[in-house]
């Protein structure tokens, strides 16, 4: 990005007047992006204001509002090196205002964080509603909350159709700044989803595919959706990896042009397992994945046995990699062996996260689950799956996590 586009969701952002506002919409609406450029305004206009942008992760932030924010501020020649203190994530204007890109997992952390004049709670679903209203009863001014509607939740409940309260639908129509590329991911969706995708998305009998007219409706149309029949909800996140976490071994699962190759570490840590991503990236050769995989430690890979050219010349650079075994089902084993206890994921594992809740099980026609998961927001998933099945099932090298020179 090289420039800044005034688009028209700024415009119905900017429309809104009231103390909370409630920004629902779909992906590539520029939700995030045009809630951040209007707080710059806001903060470039206003004198000794406090705001807070508060986001499920910090590494959440970092690839979300703090990144928008950053490119905007240098996209219209504002932002000061001096000016922002990295660790703290917070940068102060020259009238004194501040902005603070910040997490919190606690309600105790987010009530000692201290009273602020503004807030901006990002993704919101993510956020536990204690933690929530706990930073809402100590701002004084603006509240924006921004999400994609996969299910209805607190804000819904709690804050939309209140007197001081907006309410707005953003779609990825209202983003003229919306890549072609994207623009086409988005009506091959629509595709896939119904019949006639000018036609009413609300329409059964226009129904092709009960998921992608569920995904369409959320992402697309900004309405709200029901993701049901999830396939893991054994899962919790994790702030960081712990220094005591042993490494086990790790899965990988191949992408290039369309797809990302991914890699996920397996570690063990008090009776449950724990995975931490490590690649996911589209377009890299398999010198680059040799490379990447050394990086950090020795890894043991299991990987997608149905690339055995890439893993023999992995294997050339020095990297331990070896084939899953597939047997019969493999897919359904491996995810039975995933669910059979809890397991955790690091924050900083945003995709695997995405994907673990957007994994679903496939419906047929009558909307009754056949077995089967969709095939879809399964990369870091398949990573997981062939590691979980070879070292839970058919253990084969015993690997002691040794750092590269």
């Amino acid at each position: 990005m090289n420039k800044f586009t005034y688009t028209t969701a700024i415009g119905k952002l900017r429309s809104l007047k009231k103390r909370k506002k409630v920004v629902q919409g779909g992906t590539w609406a520029g939700k995030t992006f045009g809630i951040i450029a209007v707080i710059i305004d806001f903060c470039i206009k206003n004198e000794e204001r406090s705001v807070t942008v508060v986001a499920e992760s910090v590494p959440a932030l970092k690839n979300g509002a703090l990144k928008d924010f950053k490119d905007i501020m240098r996209i219209t020649g504002r932002f000061i090196e001096e000016s922002y203190n990295g660790t703290d994530r917070k940068y102060t204007f020259s009238n004194g205002t501040t902005i603070q890109f910040d997490s919190f997992d606690s309600v105790g952390k987010a009530q000692g964080a201290g009273k602020r004049t503004d807030l901006f709670i990002n993704e919101a679903p993510y956020i536990p509603f204690e933690i929530a209203d706990a930073l809402i009863g100590r701002t004084s001014g603006n509240i924006w909350i921004d999400f994609n509607p996969t299910a209805k939740f607190w804000a819904h409940d709690e804050i939309v159709g209140n007197p001081d309260s907006d309410f707005i639908i953003l779609k990825y129509t209202d983003n003229e700044a919306l890549p072609e590329t994207i623009k086409n991911e988005l009506l091959l969706k629509l595709q896939k989803a119904f019949y006639d995708s000018s036609a009413n998305h609300k329409d059964a009998d226009n129904i092709k595919n009960e998921y992608w007219a569920n995904w369409c409706r959320v992402y697309i149309d900004g309405e709200i959706g029901n993701l049901e029949g999830v396939v893991f909800n054994n899962w919790r996140i994790i702030d960081n990896l712990p220094k005591d976490a042993k490494y086990t071994a790790s899965g990988m699962d191949f992408g290039y042009t369309n797809d990302p190759t991914t890699l996920i570490d397996r570690y063990y840590l008090d009776g449950k397992r724990l995975y931490d991503e490590a690649i996911y990236q589209k377009g890299l050769l398999n010198s680059d994945i040799a490379k990447l995989a050394k990086k950090d430690f020795s890894r043991l890979i299991y990987a997608d046995s149905a690339e055995p050219k890439s893993i023999a010349e992995i294997k050339r650079y020095g990297v331990k990699i070896y084939p899953t075994d597939k047997g019969r089902d493999s897919i359904n084993f491996g995810i039975q062996l995933m669910q059979e206890d809890e397991f955790l994921v690091t924050a900083r594992s945003a995709n695997m996260i995405k994907e673990l809740r957007h994994y679903t099980w496939q419906k047929n026609k009558s909307g009754e689950r056949i077995g089967k998961p969709i095939d879809g927001w399964n990369h870091t998933i398949d990573s997981a799956r062939y590691v979980e099945t070879m070292v839970r099932s058919k253990p084969k090298v015993k690997v002691t996590r040794s750092k590269v020179a």
